[in-house]
């Protein structure tokens, strides 16, 4: 395992050629995110957060929970810094996390029609997908949702039957997740089976002019942890800090890692040039010493037939 590992990080640390440009952000959108991970406790759904940051022809989804915990995360670095600015052997301590979050963040380019899934497995790994259009079926029924206009889609994707609601009033071809492909902002979506529902939460239209934030002030400015800078770029573009890798690569390095967590981490530090470092818990690292169950994902299928 070791082997691969390394040779994947050999073969993928050249930057990522694509051609996809940058875009402007012009709206930030909040969904609230319920899914049912376990068909066996269906009274036990995951919630969380989610935000949509997207431009006219790009839109990056991630979770809003894990960018405010990064940024305190950011911010308590920057206030230990100042407080042991004449230390000469730092130490440093991260904020506990209040809750898990979701640290998959998926881009879109609509011209392209192309995905680019980041996934966080100790090191940060970036998959390719190509776009699949959803035969959306759009109905008569509207509503007004938050004071927008909105109307009604149905389309079958990877699984399931979904509704979604959406408003041409935005005219954004993005929605949470990989619903995409409507003349408007996906509003509202979910499935049939009430398993996994976007719920609109609000949103932000940002002035196209916008300059991006950025903190000089001090020489105890933390650059990044995390997403925590994301609220304060005015641009969409693809990740340069992830490892290129295939879907079939990451479904072994996930394999590897519910088989032995405690190698896995040990394996992956090594990888990005921390080996030295004390040996970290998987619960430290975001990875439960006992996998949950989750026999419900959101994919169920990757046809977008429902009779293949």
């Amino acid at each position: 395992m070791k082997t691969f590992l390394f040779t994947l990080f050999a073969t993928a640390l050249t930057s990522f050629a694509f051609a996809q440009d940058q875009d402007k952000v012009l709206i930030r959108v909040k969904y609230a995110f319920s899914h049912l991970p376990d068909t066996t406790n269906r009274e036990n759904y995951y919630k969380e957060t989610m935000m949509l940051i997207a431009g006219k022809n790009a839109s990056v989804y991630l979770s809003y929970d894990k960018i405010q915990q990064d940024i305190e995360a950011r911010n308590a670095f920057e206030k230990q810094s100042r407080q042991q600015a004449n230390v000469e052997v730092p130490t440093f301590i991260s904020p506990p996390k209040k809750k898990p979050t979701n640290s998959m963040e998926i881009f879109y380019f609509a011209n392209q029609h192309k995905f680019f899934i980041k996934e966080q497995l100790v090191a940060f790994y970036l998959t390719e997908e190509k776009v699949e259009k959803i035969d959306w079926k759009i109905t008569a029924d509207t509503q007004v949702i938050e004071g927008l206009k909105c109307k009604k889609a149905t389309g079958y994707f990877r699984g399931r039957n979904w509704t979604a609601w959406f408003t041409e009033e935005l005219p954004f071809s993005s929605g949470p997740w990989k619903l995409v492909g409507l003349p408007g902002l996906i509003i509202d979506a979910y499935d049939e089976d009430s398993e996994v529902s976007f719920v609109f939460l609000g949103l932000e239209k940002i002035d196209e002019k916008a300059k991006s934030i950025q903190n000089t002030s001090n020489d105890f400015t933390v650059k990044k942890i995390g997403s925590s800078n994301v609220l304060s770029q005015t641009e969409i573009q693809l990740p340069t800090d992830a490892i290129k890798a295939t879907p079939q690569e990451i479904k072994k390095l996930k394999e590897a890692r519910d088989k032995d967590p405690k190698k896995f981490i040990k394996t992956q530090m090594e990888l990005v040039g921390l080996g030295g470092l004390k040996q970290i818990s998987p619960g430290k690292m975001g990875i439960p010493a006992q996998i949950p169950v989750f026999n419900n994902p959101i994919e169920r299928s990757k046809t977008l037939s429902p009779n293949p």
